[in-house]
């Protein structure tokens, strides 16, 4: 092979490397919880403890399934993991969950919800948290415009899904840190939230005893962006936002009530969704100073530009 050649196939050889490099180094399982032990707490390497975020009476479990308590009741659940920062360009947080639908299946607006925040370090979260209308939780923030102690709330975004509502679409809302309003996800109004943008309509529609599999990601793509992503079965939607925090530390899911269920007992069959798997997974893209260093050290391997010997 000509040296003009070989020079060639190995420059192509290091750029293979750097662009592999590039998109999978430090990519992470940070939770895989298939709840196989019927268990709320964490009991292996990959599981997660799980916490209501309104009603103690909000959560089940059993072997191989998570219950969202709902039915005539609107409650949330949510789980804290260890923190992930969005240090670079393309590193990515995503959730993403596998559930059924009960066999009761009601409508409403926007009124099945996941999100993803940054606790701002609070160790309470990692708990059950009681928090409602009437009773507010400083722990979610509790602005002084909506009557709190002026506890910031949680950065971060939601998305909701419409339940058979004639639109059913995904929508993407940012949490407005200085009107939180002491309660996670089960409101949207008091200026807690903003709509950054909804997908198409009518692209999924909710059906009894039938799974489903729905994902949200955050995703650093400037000094000052993220890219916010969600999914359910086919239908996917994604859109831009000046973030407020680029740490991302819980995942929380949340249903209004009348939408999935007909009962709210904990152990009745038709009283909310049950997951069977939630898993989380972090992205990091590699500095640039790491990339440089990959292309050195291939470029000066010992191998690279020698001569040929003559025989």
């Amino acid at each position: 092979m000509c040296r003009r050649c070989k020079c060639l196939s190995i420059f192509g050889s290091v750029i293979a490397v750097v662009l592999l490099l590039n998109t999978t180094l430090n990519a992470g399982i940070i939770v895989n919880d298939s709840f196989a032990d019927g268990d709320l707490t964490k009991t292996g390497a990959l599981d997660t403890n799980w916490w209501t975020s309104s009603s103690s009476s909000g959560i089940e479990v059993s072997a191989g399934s998570l219950g969202l308590v709902t039915g005539s009741s609107g409650r949330g659940i949510h789980t804290v993991f260890p923190t992930q920062t969005l240090s670079n360009l393309g590193d990515s947080v995503k959730a993403t969950y596998t559930f059924t639908a009960p066999a009761t299946v009601g409508t409403g607006s926007g009124s099945f919800r996941v999100g993803l925040f940054d606790t701002l370090g609070r160790a309470g979260l990692d708990g059950d948290v009681s928090a409602s209308s009437g009773s507010p939780n400083a722990l979610f923030g509790w602005s002084v415009v909506n009557g709190g102690p002026g506890d910031p709330g949680l950065p971060g975004y939601l998305m909701d899904m419409d339940v058979n509502d004639g639109t059913d679409d995904l929508n993407i809302r940012k949490h407005i840190t200085n009107s939180a309003t002491g309660r996670l996800m089960s409101t949207t109004g008091n200026g807690s939230f903003s709509s950054l943008g909804n997908g198409d309509n009518n692209v999924y529609s909710f059906a009894a005893n039938t799974e489903y599999t729905g994902s949200m990601s955050m995703t650093r793509i400037s000094a000052t962006e993220v890219e916010i992503a969600g999914t359910l079965g086919a239908a996917s939607f994604s859109i831009t936002d000046t973030f407020d925090s680029i740490d991302v530390g819980m995942l929380a899911f949340h249903v209004n009530s009348n939408q999935f269920g007909s009962s709210s007992t904990a152990g009745d069959p038709n009283n909310g969704i049950d997951f069977s798997n939630v898993t989380i997974e972090f992205s990091s893209v590699p500095e640039p100073s790491t990339l440089i260093c990959a292309i050195g050290s291939l470029i000066f391997y010992p191998g690279f530009g020698r001569r040929r010997r003559s025989h």
